[in-house]
C-alpha cells in the first residue's frame, strides 16, 4: 500500500524517537531506531540498545515475530542506512533479506567507510526497494557526534555553562546559594549528560566545587566518562570524582612530565581505579585537541564541556566548539570578584537556535558550525 509523504514522516519520526532512546550506550556506533509497517499498521520496532548488542533492524524484525506478525512485504523505517558487513554483529541487510522486507525507507545514509551506499545499494540488487531522505535533517542531527567521529576523528563538543544575565558564572564566597540555576533547569542538565560519552571539566573547577559529574534524576542508568583537564595532577584524592570511580569511570589528563615526577599520586590514583593519562602540552597548559583526539579513539562521539571560563575560553577561541548551551538565571550577581564568562574572539551568530525555559531560567542553544 503506497504512503503519501505525512504517512512516512509519520512512521520515521517514530523510528527517531526510539532511536534516541540508545543515546550514551551505543557510542562510537550510531543511535538508530526502525519501525516496520505493514497495510498501514505498525507490525514490529526497535532500536539499537547498547554497543555490541543487535541493531536496530534486527531488533525491530525480532519484534514482529514475537508478537506473531509476518514482516514479509512489510516496509522498514529506519534512521540510518543499515550496515552491511561483519562486524559485531551479521549484517542488517541480510537480516532484511531473510525477512522478506519489500521496502526499505532511509533517512540518511552511513558516512562508515564499510557502509557509505553500499547498504542501500546491497538491498536494491537484491531486488528491495529503497527509498532516501524522509527526515533526513533530523536523522543526521541525532548524530552529530558519530558523523564528525568518522570524518575527523575528533567527538562532537558542546560548551555548556550557568550564568547569570550579567555573566556571571557563580555567587560571591559570602553567598548562601551553591547554584545559580533552579531545581528544572538543573534536571535538565543531567538528561542533557545521560546523552554524552563524556563530560569534562578542568581541575580549576574539581578544587572549587568538588563536583560529582554523574547522572543522577531521572530513569537512565547510563553514566558517562568524567573527564578531568589536570596539568599538575592536583586533584585531591578525597575528592567527590575519585572517590566514585565506582560508580561512573574517570579519565584524567595530565603532562607527561608530570607522569614521571609524580609517581607516587599516580599509584594512589591507579589503586582508586582512576585513570590517568598523558596529554601533549600547548601553550604551557594542555592541549584540548589532542585530549579529544583520545576520547575519540576512546569511542567517545559526545562530549559536555561544562568547565569553567578558562576551559570554555580554551574550547571557543581554538575552534573546538561545535554547540553551545548557556543556561541564564534571572538574576544580576554584579560583583566584580566573581567570575564571568567573556570571549574575546570574532563575532559568532549561533545558527539553529532553541530556546527553552525552566520556571523564569531560560535555557539558548545553537551551533557554531
Amino acid at each position: 500500500m503506497s504512503m503519501d509523504e505525512k504517512q512516512r514522516s509519520k512512521y520515521m519520526r517514530q523510528a527517531l524517537r526510539l532511536a534516541e532512546k540508545g543515546a550514551g550506550k551505543v557510542a562510537p556506533n550510531p543511535r538508530v531506531g526502525a519501525v516496520i509497517v505493514k497495510e498501514n499498521r505498525v507490525i514490529g520496532s526497535g532500536y539499537h540498545k547498547r554497543f555490541g548488542g543487535p541493531h536496530a533492524e534486527v531488533e525491530a524484525i525480532k519484534s514482529c515475530r514475537k508478537k506473531g506478525n509476518d514482516p514479509a512485504g512489510a516496509t522498514m523505517f529506519v534512521t540510518l542506512e543499515p550496515c552491511c558487513h561483519h562486524g559485531k554483529t551479521p549484517p542488517c541487510t541480510e537480516a532484511i533479506q531473510q525477512a522478506g522486507i519489500y521496502c526499505v525507507e532511509i533517512a540518511t545514509l552511513d558516512e562508515c567507510e564499510l557502509v557509505a551506499g553500499n547498504g542501500a545499494k546491497w538491498l536494491t540488487e537484491q531486488g528491495i526497494e529503497v527509498k532516501m531522505g524522509c527526515c533526513e535533517k533530523e536523522a543526521r542531527r541525532l548524530n552529530t557526534g558519530f558523523f564528525k567521529l568518522q570524518k575527523t576523528g575528533l567527538p562532537f563538543v558542546t560548551l555548556k555553562w550557568a550564568q547569570s544575565i550579567d555573566g556571571k558564572l557563580a555567587w560571591p564566597a559570602k553567598a548562601k546559594q551553591r547554584w545559580i540555576t533552579n531545581e528544572k533547569a538543573r534536571r535538565h542538565v543531567h538528561g542533557v549528560r545521560s546523552r554524552c560519552g563524556a563530560v569534562l571539566v578542568g581541575i580549576g573547577t574539581v578544587l572549587a566545587d568538588d563536583p560529582l559529574l554523574t547522572v543522577r534524576f531521572g530513569k537512565s542508568s547510563w553514566q558517562p566518562r568524567r573527564v578531568v583537564l589536570d596539568s599538575h595532577l592536583r586533584i585531591p584524592l578525597e575528592s567527590q570524582l575519585v572517590r566514585t570511580v565506582n560508580k561512573a569511570p574517570l579519565e584524567i589528563y595530565t603532562l607527561q612530565r608530570t607522569i614521571d615526577q609524580q609517581w607516587q599520586k599516580i599509584d594512589a590514583l591507579d589503586e582508586c581505579d582512576c585513570q590517568v593519562r598523558a596529554a601533549p602540552e600547548k601553550d604551557g597548559r594542555l592541549d584540548p585537541k589532542a585530549v579529544l583526539k583520545d576520547l575519540g579513539q576512546l569511542g567517545v562521539t559526545d562530549v559536555l564541556v561544562e568547565g569553567g571560563a578558562t576551559i570554555l575560553k580554551t574550547f571557543r577561541q581554538q575552534e573546538l566548539a561545535d554547540r553551545i548551551m548557556v543556561y541564564i538565571a534571572p538574576v544580576i550577581i554584579g560583583d566584580k570578584n566573581v567570575p564571568a564568562i567573556t570571549f574575546t574572539d570574532t563575532i559568532a551568530r549561533l545558527k539553529n537556535v532553541s530556546i527553552e525555559q525552566f520556571a523564569g531560567d531560560v535555557l539558548i542553544e545553537g551551533d557554531l558550525v
